[in-house]
């Protein structure tokens, strides 16, 4: 049997917008820091890239290596009408979905990026206060004291900088941004596998495909506004196309038509 080939640094890389890896020879802690300037985000990137997923589902017998599992390769191949309704589904997906996690995830970094660039910022604003200090206190000791004004001036640059910088983050709170983006962009990421994989409430068998197109867009938008659309007093606008609004399939119990 073949032995199984290490997987490259690219596939053992988390799938995210960044474009490249820019930093991949930095020191773990170093990876971290803040960028002065974020990286463009990739305008291709998917959850789910289609031609992947349909290569997955549909492979090529002529790629395989192990000549004693050739015979029975591929273990599953999904049908023609599976595929076009993956392909329809992740297209959905895109239009409906995707689009709004680009947004909300790439405010979500632009947003955790700008607030650990602040906190950086006001280490090093303290760090440098507490030298020029030092400075001060020992320049306090000359005959004549000539530093002292310059040190002086210095030691003013550094709290109106420090004033300014907080006064700018404190006007819109960078960590709240960035929790309010993150929130949206997790609660999108999450809507888009549980419509993939027909989870609830995308699993009433009595929903017709139109249905459950239109609560997936409404749900998309309700969490992209930061509501919860799992909560009654939200889906007021499409209330009969939710999971209380339809009976679901009981399992074991059969129809009576």
């Amino acid at each position: 049997m073949a032995n199984p080939t290490r997987p490259t640094e690219t596939e053992m890389r988390p799938r995210t917008q960044q474009k490249g890896n820019p930093r991949r020879y930095w020191p773990a802690w170093a990876k971290q820091l803040p960028y002065f300037r974020l990286p463009p985000p990739d305008p291709n990137f998917s959850l789910v890239p289609k031609q992947e997923a349909l290569e997955l589902l549909r492979p090529d017998p002529s790629k395989v290596t192990d000549s004693t599992t050739s015979t029975a390769y591929p273990p599953f191949r999904a049908t023609d009408s599976t595929l076009r309704a993956l392909e329809n589904d992740l297209d959905l997906l895109e239009r409906e979905v995707l689009r709004l996690f680009r947004e909300r995830d790439l405010e979500a970094k632009t947003q955790q990026n700008r607030y650990r660039l602040y906190q950086i910022s006001f280490i090093v604003l303290a760090a440098t206060a507490t030298v020029i200090g030092s400075l001060l206190a020992l320049a306090l000791n000359q005959n004549p004291p000539t530093l002292v004004p310059i040190l002086g001036f210095a030691e003013t640059v550094v709290a109106l900088l420090a004033t300014f910088l907080a006064q700018i983050s404190g006007r819109e709170s960078p960590f709240n941004l960035w929790l309010e983006n993150r929130r949206a962009a997790e609660g999108l990421r999450r809507e888009y596998f549980r419509y993939l994989m027909r989870l609830a409430p995308y699993d009433n068998q009595m929903m017709q495909p139109y249905e459950r197109r239109l609560m997936l867009a409404e749900r998309a938008a309700l969490i992209n506004r930061g509501t919860s659309p799992d909560d009654r007093a939200a889906t007021t606008l499409s209330g009969s196309l939710t999971g209380e609004g339809m009976p679901h399939r009981t399992e074991g119990i059969p129809s009576n038509g």
